[in-house]
């Protein structure tokens, strides 16, 4: 049986260990903390649920054979959740004006019909760049903008419109048919992934700090893009130097628990807009997600991203002073807090930006991991979305298959 080894025991790195092993593979994987998961996870407390980062999976036909592969039943989110806000003097469904809104119409609309290629982004285009151009001002501020933000933690200026716009003019992409999550949140998938692989005779070693370069057979690097540069400075530099540049942000997502439900805005959440004076990205609102989850009532909110290092600084109570700050100023609410849940990430996310777009091109065109039979896996080679990460856990293991199986 042939030996394979995966570092990392995040999302990328279990799923890729899952579809070696169901391969035939021997997979060893060697995690460097004390738990498996990475930023994937669940906490539970007094007042209700907390999620470390990602609140739900986006469901296509390969999530949801994940999740029958692992023995986990699917969670559908309610009807309320398909309502969607974003900021614009108050959370509205749709944040463009009627002029607005036939602007685009017409810009956009001609295009999708007869030239569809015209819509591509240019190589080197910033994401804001790319709206200003194909969509006009209104419509990147207000909907390209914040959902893209939601997404990648990053401002649009700050985004490749390449890696973001161009896969989605690929004809084989997977169709998405809403979101899915385990009954008990996304700790389900971290645990009932564990259970698979214990079962698969995965050997899985906690608090690991192995030395790839004294390793026999294929490995999977399935980190950070900082961490796989580090992995790799011995056994091979020039990829270790490659993956350096990549930009890295924050992440802080903090789940608040008040004494009082918002009911006035009943939806998925609420996106806002860069340019507001505002530090917030998004505001996410569990309760109106899945059903039965908390006991009081609670919303979640996302910031972070390269422009905003400075709130990992933050102590809690003045992360919580700007948060009800700032939703006096979206929600129009002052509710007391019960307590609070708040998860700090440090050089989480990579920033999907022009230098990232240029790495992921050195990166297809090096021989040297091929000749070194290592392997790399992460969100900053193919989208940040756990669906894409699971997409390429599944190429990864096919393309292992072939050539040691």
């Amino acid at each position: 049986m042939k030996k394979v080894t995966v570092v990392g025991g995040g999302f990328a790195g279990l799923t890729v260990a899952l579809k070696l092993a169901q391969k035939g593979f021997k997979v060893h994987l060697h995690e460097k903390s004390a738990r498996l998961g990475g930023l994937l996870g669940t906490e539970y407390g007094e007042f209700g649920m907390a999620e470390r980062a990602a609140n739900s999976m986006i469901l296509t036909d390969r999530s949801e054979k994940l999740f029958k592969e692992i023995g986990l039943d699917l969670t559908f989110p309610l009807e309320s959740s398909k309502k969607r806000f974003i900021f614009r003097g108050f959370p509205k469904a749709m944040p463009l004006n009627p002029f607005e809104i036939l602007k685009v119409a017409f810009t956009v609309i001609p295009r999708v019909l007869f030239a569809k290629a015209s819509l591509k982004p240019n190589a080197g285009e910033t994401l804001k760049d790319w709206g200003l151009r194909r969509l006009g001002k209104a419509a990147t501020t207000y909907l390209l903008g914040p959902a893209m933000q939601g997404i990648y933690a990053n401002e649009s200026q700050d985004l490749s419109a390449s890696l973001i716009i161009s896969p989605l003019f690929k004809k084989d992409r997977e169709k998405f048919r809403g979101t899915i999550s385990g009954p008990q949140g996304m700790q389900d998938i971290v645990d009932y992934l564990h259970a698979t692989l214990q079962q698969l005779d995965v050997e899985i070693y906690l608090e690991s700090d192995i030395d790839v370069s004294n390793v026999d057979g294929p490995v999977v690097i399935a980190t950070s893009a900082n961490a796989a540069s580090n992995i790799l400075t011995k056994c091979a530099p020039e990829i270790s130097k490659i993956l350096a540049r990549v930009n890295m942000s924050s992440l802080i997502s903090t789940t608040v628990f008040f004494d009082k439900a918002q009911t006035k805005y009943k939806g998925f959440g609420c996106l806002i807009p860069r340019g507001l004076k505002l530090r917030t990205f998004g505001v996410l609102m569990p309760p109106y997600i899945f059903a039965g989850r908390n006991k009081n009532y609670n919303e979640t909110w996302i910031m972070g991203g390269k422009n905003n290092q400075d709130l990992l600084n933050y102590t809690d109570k003045d992360l919580l002073d700007l948060i009800s700050k700032e939703r006096k100023s979206i929600f129009k609410r002052q509710d007391s807090i019960l307590d609070a849940k708040i998860f700090r990430w440090n050089q989480a996310l990579p920033v999907y930006d022009l230098e990232l777009e240029k790495i992921q091109q050195e990166l297809s065109q090096s021989p040297a991991l091929a000749a070194k039979d290592v392997f790399l896996h992460g969100n900053y080679l193919s989208g940040i979305g756990l669906s894409k990460i699971l997409e390429r856990s599944e190429r990864l293991s096919e393309e292992i298959a072939s050539q040691h199986g």
